[in-house]
Parts: structure tokens; C-alpha cells; sequence
């Protein structure tokens, strides 16, 4: 039998991606995949398009997001797979943070401003198909558009990063309360990239609080960092997660298709919406 993959990290235009969501169905028709979960940032504004295109390119769809938390002072982020889209708690705290984002967006421009570089807030509108999600990562690409740095990686090396001169914290939850969070939604809490935090030894402690996964396949684990988090989804019976975390820079690493999720593990993400039902 043919083997199946999925990747279930991928963002669109709606937050910080690049690409529109039918854009993201062509280029995951074109890679053999058979299921994707479009993981945009605080943001379900995806869903209803991807449902439609997931019939068209007969691809399975997961409606889904990524949440930022806070732990130690580090960035922790949540993929909820499997959301009720349509929960207006849910729903009502998403649309609390795309408020913060919004604020936070214009503070960074005006400490950019402050570092001489004359960029207005009103040109991040053609940055992206929702300003409501606006983010860093639009920043950069408006900063490298204007000339004033040579490719994104600069621009959060120079202003964007915690320590840089335009650096604004983000309105963040707790770990915690991001799982319960996509707990309510009755969705599946997956710890993204847990290589990027270096925060193993809590992953006991937030299977305890409800996490139900790990993302093992990630385009910035190593083999060994790969290899190392199989081994603590075994031994915490977490489910196995994992995708091209996909934004559209041009890097050859993180390509749709290049990082796959091999199907029996999407089968048991899928056996465990069942059960939760």
C-alpha cells in the first residue's frame, strides 16, 4: 500500500503566512499530501475557505490554531487541532488577542520610528489579508521591502527580537490556560517545536495540566531532536504530531511537503477527536 502523509502546521495569509489558503491546497496537492491543518496565529478566519478547497482538491482538512503562551519568559507555542471554530468563548478570547496584536504592532512601528526608520502603521495593511492578526514577521517584510534590511532574518537580528530596540512583549496566556483553552473548543493540544524551547522537563507537567501531543516532525528538530521526543511521547502517551510549519519564505528546509507526518499518526490524533466526543 501506498504510503499517506500529512502535515498538520501550515500558515496562510490570514495571520503570517504568505500564501492564500487555496494557494496552500495547490501546493499540498502538488507535494501527495492527503491531510493538512492550517494553523494560523489566534486566527480561525481560514476555516470556512479551507473546508470549501479541502472538496475541490480532495485533501482532509483540520480545523486549527496556534496559540502563544508564557513560561519562564519564554514564548511557548500551542497547535489546538481539531477546534470548534464556531465556539463564541473560544472565539470571543481569540478575538481579544488580535486586539493586542493590533496594539502591539503599532507601538513596535513607532519604536521604529524612534530608531530612524520612517515606516508608517497604515503600510502594513497591504502586508497582509488580515490586519486583525497583524504580527512581527509582516514587519520584517514591510522593513525589507522599504530597503532597510537585506532579508527577514536581519530584521528580528536588529529591531524585532526580545532585547532589539523595537522589541514589544505579546499579550500571551499561560500553558496552561492555552490547553484549556483549546480544551473548551473540544480541540487536541499539540506542543509545537518543543526543540526551539528546550523546556523538556515540563512536558510531564503539561501532559498532567491536559496536553494531548507532541510535535516530534518539525523542520527545525534535528534527527536527534526527533528521535528524543518519539521517546517522550512513549513514555507520557502523548499523540505524535508534526508538519512544514509553512509561512512562504523561500527556505528549502521548510517547504510544504518537506516535513511529513506519516498518516498512522494522524489516524490516532483522529481516534482521539472520536473519543472525545
Amino acid at each position: 500500500m501506498e504510503q499517506k502523509y500529512a502535515d498538520l502546521h501550515i500558515h496562510t495569509n490570514k495571520s503570517d503566512g504568505l500564501y492564500t489558503v487555496e494557494e496552500i491546497f495547490k501546493k499540498a496537492k502538488e507535494a501527495e499530501l492527503s491531510a493538512i491543518a492550517i494553523t494560523d496565529h489566534d486566527t480561525v478566519a481560514a476555516v470556512e475557505e479551507a473546508i470549501h478547497f479541502s472538496k475541490i482538491y480532495n485533501i482532509e482538512y483540520v480545523p486549527a490554531v496556534e496559540l502563544s503562551a508564557m513560561f519562564e519568559e519564554k514564548e511557548i507555542h500551542i497547535v489546538g487541532l481539531y477546534i470548534n471554530w464556531q465556539d463564541k468563548e473560544f472565539l470571543k478570547k481569540l478575538s481579544h488577542f488580535q486586539k493586542k496584536r493590533v496594539e502591539r504592532a503599532m507601538n513596535i512601528v513607532d519604536k521604529l520610528k524612534e530608531n530612524k526608520i520612517l515606516i508608517e502603521f497604515e503600510e502594513l495593511y497591504e502586508m497582509t489579508d488580515n490586519l486583525n492578526n497583524i504580527g512581527r514577521l509582516h514587519i520584517a517584510r514591510l522593513l525589507l521591502k522599504k530597503g532597510y534590511i537585506k532579508n527577514i532574518k536581519e530584521a528580528f537580528e536588529k529591531f524585532l527580537s526580545e532585547g532589539k530596540p523595537a522589541y514589544i512583549e505579546k499579550a500571551k496566556l499561560s500553558v496552561s490556560e492555552a490547553i484549556e483553552l483549546i480544551k473548551h473548543a473540544n480541540g487536541i493540544s499539540i506542543l509545537a517545536h518543543p526543540g526551539i524551547f528546550n523546556k523538556d522537563d515540563m512536558i510531564e507537567i503539561w501532559k498532567k495540566q491536559g496536553l494531548d501531543g507532541i510535535e516530534v516532525f518539525h523542520p527545525d528538530h534535528t534527527n536527534e531532536d526527533s528521535l528524543r521526543y518519539f521517546d517522550y511521547a512513549n513514555k507520557y502517551n502523548l499523540l505524535v504530531s508534526g508538519g512544514s510549519d509553512f509561512h512562504g519564505e523561500i527556505r528549502e528546509y521548510s517547504l510544504i511537503g518537506r516535513i511529513k507526518l506519516p498518516y498512522e499518526y494522524y489516524e490516532r490524533i483522529k481516534e482521539k477527536v472520536i473519543t472525545k466526543i
